[in-house]
């Protein structure tokens, strides 16, 4: 986070305050959960809870303060120390007309739209600041307003300072994501591509960008996606006429509704309904001489290449990158062939042994072996935007979903589960991991008392240091709460090179050195030298061996897991 960006951008805002509020639950009060109307800056005076915007986690502690985006869902649980904290809620914009370069940095920087959270080191100033907001708030004056407005420039450049000397890292809301799942509930109201970027404090161009790049197609088109797939859900299960099944989804004209179904599938919604109905008597008969239950799901999978319908479950799927060999795993299922990580090509990993059945080897990631692959006859392809100039030939070969590599494992696994029609068990894992992390980020926090934690991974001649950007190291400093030293708080590169004279430079308390066969004689060599003993981490045993296949490669449920037992494991042993 570039603190002087922001202080440009708040120099030149205009700014309304809408809301000042100071709230007090006791121990034990049920959870609250809202959606923010306008960005939002959150202080803790005192107690403990926990605070969820959408799916992040924040501690809710004496002087943390936390900024959030509108449209963010901020739920308020476990309060385990009666909890008193601030809310001030607030609109900013750049006035028009301004200069090309301020839209630009404010397209990139939004500071009125980020999340990030982290507790103050001085907080009296700050405590000051929202303690007066809040008593003028509560006087009908226009002086009094302004007065508001004064004490709120003055606590953001306290807070400014303070983000200054900490260098804290912020994440960006997954406006996308937050739009997917609010079409995945609201379908059947009203929903317009205008409607739905205001609702996320974005304009309907951006969002069909953005659309556009994450997923290969707009907005509207996916919820008329969705919506097809509910109709045909209705129309396979229910009796009900047109008219009430497109209402159901959100039409009101049953014309319209016919012919968007038929545009989009190749058949009127009767036809399918009289096709699936002949399926179902067809299926139904050849389970009851067979005496096994059998079922076939309908679904579209959206992926970067487009979409693909799905009819029951693939049997026979090859996975062109080895995490989604990991997500198939912790499903329960296993991939007919699978790449192998080029620094371990002796075998499948150890980690996964006992859970994975005999599965042809198909090269590796980068050159996956095609000859290979077309004998194995598979009935799906599971590839990334690696493979982007095989997608053709791959299609040749068997159905192919492109993911994408570096997405979050929890939303690649809730892809795996819809492809393998196992969502239930899908979201089973995310919950057991979500539990299994917000039991360990508390002792950890109490143990290491701001300690930072690194990882790093010999390469070549040189050592590679993971930023905060970096899939897996996201696990260490957003999902454990774990503190990144500075060199590593980086928001748009995933590693940065360093020499080993340039190592002392990191300066963390705790090292994980990330290995692997291929390079093993380099990170002996390192730990030979003067350098690298002479570390403080090193002379106080706080380095820890972690293999790079499970850390970097297998980026999927099993591997994040061992991840976070062997961090927690370690840190928790620490001296």
């Amino acid at each position: 986070m570039i603190v002087e960006n922001h202080l440009l951008l708040w120099n030149q805002a205009s700014l309304k305050i809408t809301d000042v509020q100071r709230t007090e639950l006791p121990i034990g009060e049920p959870s609250h959960a809202f959606q923010l109307m306008s960005s939002t800056l959150i202080y803790t005076v005192k107690g403990r809870a926990r605070m969820l915007l959408d799916e992040d986690e924040h501690p809710l502690e004496n002087g943390y303060v936390c900024h959030a985006s509108k449209g963010a869902t901020l739920t308020v649980k476990d309060v385990t120390d009666p909890l008193e904290y601030y809310i001030i809620s607030y609109k900013a914009s750049l006035p028009m007309p301004c200069s090309q370069d301020l839209l630009e940095l404010l397209d990139r920087t939004e500071p009125f739209d980020i999340h990030y959270g982290f507790v103050a080191s001085h907080t009296a100033p700050l405590l000051i600041s929202l303690s007066r907001m809040e008593q003028e708030w509560e006087q009908t004056e226009a002086l009094a307003k302004l007065q508001v407005k004064s004490l709120f420039y003055q606590f953001i450049c306290e807070l400014m300072g303070q983000l200054q000397q900490q260098q804290l890292e912020e994440t960006s809301p997954d406006i996308v994501l937050q739009a997917v799942r609010y079409m995945d509930e609201h379908y059947f109201e009203p929903i317009t591509a205008v409607t739905l970027a205001a609702r996320f404090n974005s304009s309907s161009r951006t969002m069909q960008r953005m659309f556009n790049k994450r997923l290969g197609l707009g907005p509207i088109d996916y919820l008329m996606q969705i919506r097809i797939d509910k109709a045909k859900a209705l129309l396979c299960s229910t009796k009900d006429g047109l008219k009430d099944i497109a209402e159901a989804v959100g039409y009101v004209d049953n014309y319209y509704f016919s012919r968007l179904f038929k545009r989009y599938t190749g058949v009127s919604p009767s036809m399918y309904r009289e096709s699936m109905q002949q399926v179902s008597s067809e299926k139904e008969s050849a389970s009851d001489s067979l005496d096994v239950p059998i079922r076939r799901l309908q679904r579209t999978i959206i992926h970067l290449k487009g979409e693909l319908l799905l009819q029951g479950q693939p049997e026979r799927i090859a996975v062109l990158d080895p995490q989604f060999m990991d997500h198939m795993l912790a499903l329960g299922e296993q991939p007919a062939g699978s790449v192998m990580e080029p620094g371990d090509l002796s075998s499948f990993p150890e980690y996964l042994f006992g859970k994975l059945r005999p599965i042809k080897p198909l090269g590796t990631m980068q050159q996956p072996d095609l000859e290979a692959l077309h004998a194995l006859a598979p009935d799906m392809i599971i590839c990334t935007e690696v493979h982007k100039n095989l997608y053709a030939s791959l299609t040749l070969i068997a159905p192919t979903i492109m993911l994408e590599r570096n997405r979050d494992w929890r939303e690649t696994l809730r892809t795996i589960g819809r492809i393998m029609d196992k969502k239930p068990e899908a979201e089973q894992v995310l919950q057991q991991y979500k539990s299994k992390i917000n039991a360990l980020k508390s002792l950890l926090a109490a143990k290491l008392h701001g300690q930072s934690v690194t990882m790093i991974r010999p390469l070549d001649s040189s050592i590679r240091l993971h930023t905060c950007a970096h899939r897996t190291a996201a696990i260490l400093y957003t999902d454990l709460g774990l503190h990144p030293p500075k060199l590593a708080v980086d928001r748009k590169r995933t590693s940065s090179l360093l020499s080993l004279e340039g190592l002392p430079e990191v300066d963390a308390d705790h090292y994980f050195v990330l290995t692997d066969n291929q390079f093993k004689a380099w990170t002996d060599e390192i730990q030979a030298t003067t350098t690298w003993k002479s570390l403080p981490a090193v002379q106080q045993q706080h380095v820890y061996h972690a293999k790079s296949s499970i850390w970097i490669a297998y980026y999927g449920p099993i591997a994040m897991n061992q991840v976070v037992d062997q961090v927690a494991s370690v840190l928790l042993d620490a001296k």
